[in-house]
């Protein structure tokens, strides 16, 4: 899903949006991300988690569609 997801921002959005994916589930990515780590913990949320600019927009499961609605919202609101 994450390649279908990819795929998609890079078509509709260009260079102003990317999608980045981080495997919490290896240690070294939790304890680089240990902020957003606890954020998502301390909110109760279940993986995997859509961050979009650093806020938890969706958990427990992936919708392409939602996702690039709020990359839309959040690409309209910053200009």
């Amino acid at each position: 899903m994450t390649a279908i997801v990819r795929a998609e921002i890079e078509h509709r959005f260009g260079d102003k949006a990317r999608v980045l994916y981080y495997d919490t589930s290896r240690p070294e990515i939790a304890a680089a991300h240990q902020t957003m780590v606890s954020l998502i913990q301390d909110q109760g949320l279940v993986y995997p988690v859509t961050v979009v600019d650093g806020t938890p927009m969706y958990d427990g499961a992936v919708s392409y569609p939602a996702i690039l609605r709020a990359v839309q919202t959040r690409l309209d609101t910053s200009n």
